[in-house]
């Protein structure tokens, strides 16, 4: 009993209390407690967040929820087109019998897909140059100047393609390299729509992502002419027609566009 009294006379207590004329009993209790809290907890760190800088226009916003609306109601109303659609990428032999359908070019899920790589090409490009070339430049000119060129090439793309399928009696042939092609411009479209939101929300370089855009649309224009290749073969024709035919249809218009843009810029 007497240890236990004698050790506790000899704890010394850290704790320092605080006397009665140091506190004031008049001021808020909150303002006291955060007076003397040092007594009693030693002084923390503070990491204050640094809040990013979105100069994003809401159109560009808008233009995504469209494009991502465009690819859920195909994914979801249209379902069945859909899927043929996905199952084409591995499967070509599956594109012949979803030519032979009606509405190859009219159904809903074709024309939303359509509508979707047109809406992403230009802005992606538009975003991209407005960010890595040049600050100063106005977005929504730039989407217009890339919108214009894209739908005149798919315009004038899809009606030489029938001109010559009547001209040279390939109608079958024509038709199914150009399914084949605005396939292709599908899954392009999904694949800009991801890097497009990427270039808005991702913290990421925006020139890594550029590139990207730049390698995909080129792999795009690849796998056209070689499917086109294969098409022709198939069908009996001569590699070397078939080539200059895919090169004055396919790669000089892209190189047209891209002179074009490089004077205009």
């Amino acid at each position: 009993m007497q240890d236990t009294l004698q050790n506790s006379s000899v704890v010394n207590h850290s704790l320092k209390p605080i006397s009665e004329k140091e506190v004031d009993y008049t001021s808020d209790w909150v303002d006291t407690l955060m007076i003397h809290q040092s007594i009693f907890q030693p002084p923390q760190k503070r990491f204050d967040g640094e809040p990013m800088s979105s100069n994003t226009n809401s159109w560009v916003i808008a233009v995504l929820l469209i494009g991502f609306s465009f690819l859920a109601i195909s994914r979801s109303v249209y379902r069945k087109r859909f899927t043929m659609l996905h199952k084409t990428l591995g499967n070509w032999k599956l594109s012949k019998q979803i030519i032979r359908y009606e509405k190859v070019y009219t159904h809903p899920a074709n024309i939303l897909m359509t509508l979707n790589f047109i809406l992403m090409l230009p802005l992606f490009f538009s975003l991209i140059y407005t960010k890595l070339f040049n600050l100063e430049a106005s977005v929504e000119k730039q989407y217009l100047f890339f919108t214009v060129p894209v739908v005149l090439y798919l315009i004038v793309k899809i009606g030489c393609y029938q001109f010559s399928g009547w001209l040279w009696n390939e109608k079958t042939v024509v038709e199914e390299y150009l399914f084949q092609s605005n396939l292709f411009n599908k899954y392009a479209g999904v694949a800009f729509l991801i890097l497009t939101s990427l270039v808005v929300y991702a913290p990421l370089d925006v020139s890594i992502i550029g590139k990207a855009g730049v390698a995909i649309l080129i792999l795009i224009i690849i796998f056209q002419i070689i499917r086109g290749v294969m098409i022709g073969l198939e069908n009996g024709k001569h590699l070397f027609f078939i080539i200059a035919y895919l090169c004055t249809l396919e790669i000089l218009p892209w190189l047209v566009i891209a002179k074009w843009i490089k004077i205009s810029l």
